[in-house]
């Protein structure tokens, strides 16, 4: 009897110790989500094909990412549906994926106690008619504020979490980003302004040109280009570089320069290009040996998912601009948009 009451008092007693300790633990560990490592952001890019979340520990001071914490992406396809709209606005169908996308990232985000979620959307929106109004809604129903942003502006975004997360020198980087509605490739100029050139086409513009100029088909009856021919590859590809000699003639000039490093962000980059090659720095020869064994290749035997009609025009793109502005090898590092928002002094005030 006596040994057994021994045992329910020691159970007890380990009980009481473990609650003490949790409760100790606990606003230590809120502390360390605040005030003491910084300040804990989440930001959203709410790009053309996917909703990308960012959680990150920040440095108010030095508007510095001192750690990551979190990130997730849901593609949402919003340029697609957006090319396929009669009257350019976004479909009931795309704006409750988006609003769903958005529930579920900013359930992740509060998890980590953040300040606040900020939220930038870029080409579709810029598009949409109906865009604002969207926006208005996703803050009703989610509670986040999406900022609908301007081509510089997102170049700006991409240009700073790249160089947020690297060692590169501001002035030697050249930040290559390309969505499914845009592209841009952003500098500094030698009085330290940011430039932005704006590319000329983006990922399903490039898929659309590839159905309508190279294989002649219907783009509002035929949604993915694939299979393709080896020489219909590399029409896409000479397309594209033709497409890059209208680069302004200062990034130009500045690709040709052995210093510049070219550092690639964003979900195209990151999920269509770099698994390509196993490697973080994909080299332009590596990457072309790598597409053409999808020659002749129907959407059931590739991968890609519900992104599949893009999954061999996205590098053939990026083979025709990496050939047109001779970019030897790129640096892909996992940014988007949403890593600049995190430290872009505007968006915290």
């Amino acid at each position: 009897m006596r040994r057994r009451l021994r045992r329910q008092n020691l159970a007890l007693l380990v009980i009481l110790v473990g609650i003490i300790l949790f409760l100790f633990w606990l606003p230590a560990k809120r502390d360390l989500l605040s005030t003491n490592g910084g300040e804990i952001r989440a930001a959203m890019d709410i790009g053309s094909g996917a909703t990308n979340l960012k959680v990150a520990r920040i440095d108010p001071k030095t508007d510095k990412i001192i750690a990551q914490l979190f990130e997730k992406t849901i593609p949402v396809p919003y340029q697609k549906h957006l090319e396929q709209s009669k009257d350019n606005t976004f479909d009931q169908d795309v704006m409750n994926q988006g609003i769903q996308a958005i529930k579920e990232l900013k359930k992740e985000a509060d998890r980590f106690h953040v300040k606040k979620v900020v939220a930038v959307a870029t080409a579709a929106f810029r598009k949409a008619a109906n865009a604002e109004q969207f926006a208005r809604e996703i803050e009703k129903q989610t509670g986040v504020q999406v900022r609908i942003i301007n081509q510089d502006e997102e170049g700006i975004l991409a240009f700073r979490g790249a160089l947020a997360l690297t060692a590169v020198q501001p002035q030697q980087a050249v930040v290559w980003d390309i969505g499914g509605g845009s592209m841009q490739l952003t500098t500094l100029s030698p009085e330290g302004t940011y430039l932005v050139e704006k590319g000329k086409t983006a990922s399903v513009l490039f898929k659309n040109a590839v159905i309508q100029d190279i294989k002649h088909e219907n783009i509002n009856t035929t949604q993915s280009p694939n299979p393709l021919t080896k020489e219909q590859m590399q029409a896409a590809m000479n397309y594209a570089a033709q497409l890059s000699q209208e680069t302004a003639p200062f990034i130009k000039d500045k690709l040709h320069d052995p210093k510049t490093h070219v550092i690639a962000v964003g979900n195209l980059f990151n999920l269509g290009v770099k698994p390509l090659v196993h490697n973080q720095i994909v080299h332009r020869k590596a990457l072309e040996e790598a597409v053409m064994k999808w020659v002749n290749k129907p959407d059931a035997e590739l991968p890609g998912g519900s992104l599949v009609e893009v999954t061999v025009t996205n590098p053939l793109m990026v083979l025709g601009y990496m050939q047109g502005l001779n970019i030897k090898q790129v640096d892909v590092i996992s940014v988007n948009n949403a890593d600049g928002a995190l430290t872009y002094p505007p968006y915290w005030e």
